[in-house]
Parts: C-alpha cells; sequence; structure tokens
C-alpha cells in the first residue's frame, strides 16, 4: 500500500471518529478521570422535605397532648366532684350496708336527702378554675354529729394528704390560729373555731 493511500485512511478514521462525537455516541473517558464524579448526588430538598413533615407531625402531635391534658379535670376537680354535696355520708351508708348481713332495705324517708342535701350544701367548692379546693364545716349547733367533717376525710382520700398533715388539722385549736403545710404539689390551710366549723384551703402549686 502507498503512503498516500495510508494518510487518506488514516483521515477518513479521524474524520468518523469526530463525527461520532459529535453526534452524541458515548466517549471512553479520559486519562485520570473520576467515574464516581459522573454519579448522581443526593436530592437535598428531599431531606429537607422529610425533616419538614417530621417536625410538623412532632409539633401536631404536642399540641394534641396539650389540648387533651386542658380537657382533662384537675386533681382538685376531680376531688371536688367525687367529694360534693352529701356523697361523703352516701359512701358511708354505702359502706355500712355491704359490710351487714343482707336484710330488707328500707325506704328512706326523702325529707331526710333533703335534710342531708341542705347540711351539705357549700361545704366543698372549687375556685380558681379548679387550682383552690375550699371546705367549710358546718359549726356544732347545726352539725352536733359532725359529719360534713366526712366532707374532709373525702378530699384526703382524693388528693393523698398525708398522715402528718391531716394529724395537724384534726389536732387543730381556735387557739392556734391559722395553721399552714404542704405536701407533694399543693399547699393547705387551715383553722378551727367551734362557732364557724373547720376551714380548709387547698391550692394546687
Amino acid at each position: 500500500m502507498s503512503g498516500s493511500e495510508s494518510d487518506s485512511e488514516s483521515m477518513a478514521e479521524q474524520g468518523r471518529t469526530e463525527q461520532s462525537g459529535e453526534n452524541g455516541t458515548a466517549q471512553p473517558l479520559a486519562l485520570g478521570a473520576n467515574p464516581e464524579a459522573a454519579a448522581p448526588q443526593p436530592k437535598k430538598r428531599n431531606v429537607r422535605l422529610i425533616a419538614g413533615v417530621a417536625v410538623g407531625v412532632l409539633a401536631l402531635a404536642g399540641v394534641a397532648g396539650l389540648l387533651v391534658s386542658l380537657a382533662q379535670p384537675s386533681p382538685i376537680q376531680r376531688a371536688g366532684d367525687a367529694c360534693s354535696g352529701s356523697k361523703p355520708l352516701q359512701a358511708l351508708f354505702d359502706e355500712v350496708k355491704s359490710s351487714e348481713s343482707p336484710t330488707p332495705e328500707k325506704e328512706e324517708p326523702e325529707e331526710e336527702g333533703d335534710e342531708f342535701a341542705e347540711l351539705f350544701e357549700g361545704v366543698v367548692s372549687v375556685e380558681d378554675g379548679g387550682a383552690t379546693l375550699i371546705i367549710n364545716t358546718k359549726p356544732q349547733d347545726d352539725d352536733a354529729l359532725g359529719v360534713t367533717a366526712l366532707s374532709m376525710d373525702c378530699v384526703y382520700e382524693q388528693l393523698d394528704v398525708p398522715k402528718h398533715i391531716t394529724a395537724r388539722i384534726g389536732a387543730t385549736r381556735s387557739l392556734d390560729g391559722r395553721q399552714d403545710g404542704e405536701w407533694d404539689g399543693f399547699t393547705a390551710s387551715w383553722s378551727y373555731h367551734p362557732d364557724s366549723g373547720a376551714n380548709l384551703i387547698i391550692v394546687k402549686k
């Protein structure tokens, strides 16, 4: 083969190579090129979107939990409801009946129920949006048997008032003036006089 023919074939081959590159045919990687450099990068926008959704879900869960806690009655409200009116006396009657041998039940006069309701009226009250509970037992002239003190026992049980507090309340005399104490989550102050009864104020901390 002559030199001119070899040169012609070389030029033709070079032209075909250049043309294939222009037509978009994949070209071999240049020497020293990094194959990983061509790999697709993670989409940061998707990561930010997922993070935003997670934060939104947590925020909604927190708001829902707050609404549920606000909708539930406070311990003082629950105590006030459980110990309101003549419920403490009725609970005592039920306890006595359950401990007795079965006997035919006698219907209680309706007037007696009304009398108890009037006797316990205003003894227990809840104030300050469920943060304060006030107990005012009746004086001896109105409650010779001291049954309104059952309301205090009911509150003691509902609020887990420790024994050292209840003992001090029970031992308070009119000469002692106003006393105070506290336990987990609550503070209390109280006084007693035979002419006005016991006054106990419990406040949620």
